[in-house]
């Protein structure tokens, strides 16, 4: 029996991860956190019933430890951490929108447990430090993002040095091929072809979640920024590519949905029956892929010219941009002047090296840059 803690339950990620472990043989969920969902973690709590519950918002959980009986109840990011060291469990499913929960996943690769990773901001923020302690520990760290995924998959058994170059595919988001100036924010919220949460549903808009993806990947296979390229593919069918030194191209194709990646990273190096609609070539009528507009689309030049920088920069950049977003959805911040906001708050940025703690800091300080500005 694989044991599991899922972080982020109540998101999209974590709902979709429920559906497929409750599908699979000899694997149980024993511990499940969430930010603030206090309504959908208590009807997780009773048809799961985990050994253990982490609410990190403490007013609601407290009113949840009065609604529930026979489960532990901690709250804070203290509460993951304790999870991690009291539940032994074998895997981890990181899925929180943001860096919440570093310190309990260090806990968790030192306990050599499987990293199931959908929290791009953990390796975007303190990737140096996270793929150290992976090495260190021979831990699995298997990524969830259907695009990382595809290229762990399509580098499975590969050498390295046979890599020339990979690309992260992208749709192209709602204005791929519309005019982004003043834009409304029930159109940046249509995705034309995933159904995520607000915040990385604005990142795909700005296609800063593309250059999220682009750090991401710099740190999880090891890869110099050169090698790493963005390929629009609007149809969302090909979920990345990997071309090798003798210039053959290998792609992970696939129905858009977010239980493949799931349950690979679950499962690898081993493939089981999936709870997804399988995808029938002979209805494909084209695969098409062109170059991204760096020009349209600032977010993701900011993310190359963040990784560039490297050391606590991209934190910055991810902080500012997570703050950025949030004035948008208040409606104190237009759309076409995300990029700017960030592209100021790094230009006032001296990078340095640090470890979790002062990375952490570098975050704070981008947020509160951002509310300067605009407030």
């Amino acid at each position: 029996m694989k044991r599991i803690i899922l972080l982020g339950s109540t998101g999209s990620i974590g709902r979709n991860a429920v559906a497929v472990i409750k599908q699979l043989k000899d694997y149980r969920i024993v511990g499940i956190a969430a930010y603030a969902n206090y309504r959908s973690l208590l009807q997780q709590i009773q048809d799961i019933k985990p050994e253990m519950v982490t609410l990190l918002n403490e007013k609601y959980c407290r009113m949840l430890k009065g609604k529930v009986r026979g489960v532990k109840i901690t709250c804070a990011e203290e509460g993951i951490t304790e999870m991690v060291e009291s539940t032994n469990a074998d895997i981890i499913i990181c899925a929180f929108s943001s860096s919440i929960s570093i310190d309990a996943i260090l806990k968790a690769i030192k306990k050599k447990m499987r990293i199931c990773l959908a929290t791009k901001e953990i390796l975007v923020s303190f990737g140096d430090i996270v793929m150290r302690e992976v090495k260190k520990n021979n831990v699995l760290l298997i990524p969830i993002d259907s695009e990382h995924s595809a290229i762990y998959q399509c580098l499975e058994g590969k050498p390295r040095e046979d890599i020339l170059r990979i690309y992260l595919t992208a749709s192209g988001g709602p204005f791929l091929d519309k005019n982004i100036k003043n834009v409304k924010k029930s159109d940046v919220l249509k995705h034309p072809v995933w159904k995520m949460g607000k915040k990385i549903t604005i990142d795909s808009a700005t296609m800063m979640n593309k250059g999220l993806e682009v750090i991401e990947a710099h740190h999880h296979f090891n890869l110099p920024t050169e090698k790493i390229k963005v390929v629009i593919h609007p149809q969302a069918l090909c979920h990345s590519l990997v071309q090798f030194v003798d210039g053959t191209l290998l792609a992970q194709v696939s129905t858009p949905d977010m239980k493949l990646p799931i349950q690979y990273a679950l499962t690898a190096p081993h493939r089981l029956p999936a709870p997804a609609k399988y995808l029938d070539i002979h209805r494909v009528k084209k695969l098409t892929f062109q170059p991204p507009n760096f020009k349209k689309f600032p977010c993701l030049r900011l993310a190359y010219e963040a990784l560039a920088v490297g050391k606590s920069m991209p934190a910055v950049l991810n902080a500012a941009n997570a703050e950025a977003v949030k004035f948008f959805l208040d409606d104190k911040l237009r759309f076409s002047d995300i990029p700017k906001v960030i592209q100021m708050v790094m230009k006032k940025h001296s990078a340095r090296q640090g470890n979790v703690k002062f990375y952490l800091e570098a975050e704070e300080w981008a947020r509160e840059e951002v509310r300067r500005f605009i407030c």
